[in-house]
């Protein structure tokens, strides 16, 4: 269902019983719209006001959880108190300082001969291009051409296939892009790790999310919290309630960003 007040009403229930707030937000299709390229998604001045707002409450916390590398989220994010989970949950800023989450060891050499692989498969075709990662690398295929779109999905998938037969990583398919990862590298994994430390116990976690990497994270959520679906209701989805666009959830934010007698 799209329902913000539903939502909003449940949030502020747990708040008025004593839990501190922990909200996930992913970036790209959540927070902003997607953009062509991903350095053209970029947060207008307001968006970063109303996080400062968030932030600032001594009953929340702040969690940006994204495919993008650390450094481009604070780059993109600098605001005081924001914590951040870069590339799936494959690397983390909390509490103002780096933390190191378990994750399996990467081979560059492999990664590299994969990448190489990939790139001479699609050498044909136009419009896609790879983004390397601290951890592995995605592959952006959005401004390729429709009229090549079935030949393209077609030698992509035998390399997937390719890939998970031999390689030793994960494909993680978005929104016209595939990230290659390590094994176990994903949200849902990354949260339930910080659900376990000492400074996020007893918290209402609330995650909010538009894409395919976001379901890991519902997942984990289920019976814990509140998850929500960004975007029309349709698609199979493990979250619990939806907002339409990113226009909706910059209103439900506002809202949660509201002194909590308002409500």
């Amino acid at each position: 269902m799209i329902d913000c007040q539903t939502s909003l009403r449940l949030v502020q229930q747990a708040r008025r019983q004593g839990r501190p707030l922990l909200l996930f937000l992913d970036y790209d299709g959540t927070l902003v719209d997607i953009a062509p390229r991903p350095e053209l998604a970029r947060p207008t001045p307001e968006l970063l006001e109303l996080l400062r707002r968030l932030t600032a409450q001594g009953n929340l916390k702040l969690m940006v959880v994204s495919g993008r590398p650390l450094r481009d989220l604070e780059e993109l994010l600098p605001v005081p108190g924001l914590n951040f989970l870069g590339s799936h949950g494959g690397e983390a800023f909390i509490a103002g300082r780096p933390y190191s989450l378990p994750v399996a060891a990467v081979n560059p050499e492999e990664l590299s001969r994969w990448r190489s692989r990939l790139a001479a498969v699609l050498q044909p075709f136009r419009g896609w291009w790879i983004e390397n990662k601290p951890q592995g690398f995605a592959l952006h295929y959005r401004q390729v051409a429709a009229e090549h779109a079935y030949e393209f999905i077609e030698i992509l998938e035998k390399w997937q296939e390719q890939l998970r037969q031999k390689g030793g990583f994960q494909v993680l398919a978005g929104k016209k892009v595939l990230e290659i990862l390590p094994h176990g590298v994903n949200k849902g994994a990354a949260i339930q790790r910080i659900l376990l430390l000492s400074g996020f116990s007893g918290v209402f976690p609330v995650y909010l999310g538009d894409d395919i990497t976001d379901e890991s994270a519902f997942c984990i959520l289920q019976g814990q919290g509140l998850t929500i679906k960004v975007g029309r209701p349709g698609a199979e989805t493990a979250a619990s309630y939806y907002l339409p666009d990113t226009k909706a959830v910059r209103h439900f934010l506002s809202l949660l960003a509201a002194p909590l007698e308002d409500f």
